[in-house]
């Protein structure tokens, strides 16, 4: 969830292993891993959430997206089918991200 909005729902092996909403992309990639080689710094998500109270149109996670576009700012994306059978993300990018690199294909 980001700012009220479920942004991402699945199996948690498919959410875990292939995410495909930049959030939970960037939440991953600010914890700490056991199943990985010890790095030298974790990679924070940049940027300060929105104010609750006056979210606007649009993806709420704009403003912190690597990935947003000008059209980030005027649709706000529903949950759409991705990845494994029953997963679901919210944005409208989440086709083209390579969840291995965390880069727009």
């Amino acid at each position: 969830m980001y700012a009220g909005r479920i942004v991402e729902s699945g199996p948690a092996a498919a959410i875990y292993h292939d995410p495909h909403h930049p959030y939970t992309m960037a939440l991953l990639k600010s914890v700490p891993r056991l199943d990985r080689p010890r790095q030298a710094r974790l990679d924070p998500i940049e940027g300060q959430p929105p104010d609750l109270t006056r979210l606007g149109q649009g993806c709420s996670f704009r403003a912190r997206c690597r990935f947003a576009t000008e059209a980030c700012a005027v649709v706000a994306p529903s949950l759409e089918p991705v990845g494994a059978p029953g997963q679901f993300a919210a944005c409208l990018r989440s086709g083209e991200l390579s969840t291995e690199s965390g880069r727009a294909a």
